[in-house]
């Protein structure tokens, strides 16, 4: 493997040079990925004769991508971000009307939140904890209610989504151009149309759902080939056949109303 690895490296890098570029080494680095518990022999990675470094997180997009796809590291960043607007929040509620927090809200929270959800909103409950908790709080300043205050009132009176409801929101919408027929590239392959599968005409095949992959470990199912059309089935069949504009505001409203 580090042999494939160094002789592939060594035609990009000669590629590069012939465009005129230049791979600037000390920077670059490389990441093994892996199970979590399982330890991955390390080996040397090297461009033309320069020592390539190994991490365990690197940052790509905005994205923190840990060499166990756990996602922690993006999330711990997400939380310091949406902690500091909590505090933004409580100061300036004061001198804008509702109208302009929210426009806030939507700014500086909701941007950050909605941002790559489809890769680490599945990661479970346990550790999205404090981010719920930071959410939670920030939608509290901007009711002016007390800690002690019941939290679906005050979203469905914001009209805003809980952050599990984010990730399920942006899933549903993938799901719903899977079905469409016009789906991302990378996702074509990812999911099957449970007629595809058997000629039955069972409710869930004539309804349009989509084949759900068994899952054993805790990690898969918490994939998106898991989850995608487990989320897929929850939503109200009317809104399958609606266009792609038309789509996400009728979901959104459903996911807000059962709170």
């Amino acid at each position: 493997m580090q042999k494939l690895v160094n002789t592939e490296l060594q035609k990009v890098d000669e590629w590069m040079r012939f465009n005129k570029m230049s791979l600037n080494y000390s920077k670059a680095s490389y990441m093994l990925i892996g199970p979590r518990g399982k330890r991955l022999h390390d080996f040397t990675v090297k461009i033309n004769e320069n020592t390539i470094s190994h991490t365990n997180s690197t940052k790509y997009l905005g994205v923190y991508i840990d060499d166990k796809l756990t996602w922690s590291d993006h999330i711990t960043n997400l939380e310091k971000t949406i902690s500091r607007s909590v505090g933004i929040f409580y100061r300036i509620r004061h001198y804008l009307i509702e109208r302009a927090l929210k426009s806030l809200y939507f700014i500086i929270v909701y941007s950050h939140l909605q941002y790559a959800i489809g890769a680490w909103g599945g990661v479970g409950k346990t550790s999205l904890r404090r981010l719920n908790v930071l959410h939670n709080k920030i939608i509290r300043a901007m009711t002016y209610s007390s800690f002690r205050s019941k939290l679906d009132p005050l979203y469905k009176y914001l009209n805003l989504l809980k952050v599990d409801d984010i990730y399920k929101l942006e899933i549903g919408k993938i799901m719903h151009k899977m079905h469409a027929g016009n789906p991302p590239d990378n996702f074509k392959q990812l999911f099957t149309p449970l007629n595809q599968i058997h000629s039955y005409a069972t409710r869930s095949a004539t309804r349009g759902a989509f084949f759900r992959q068994a899952a054993e470990s805790k990690y898969g199912k918490r994939s998106l080939k898991h989850l995608g059309p487990k989320i897929w089935d929850c939503i109200d069949p009317t809104l399958y056949e609606l266009s792609s504009f038309t789509f996400n505001k009728p979901y959104r409203d459903n996911l807000i109303a059962a709170y």
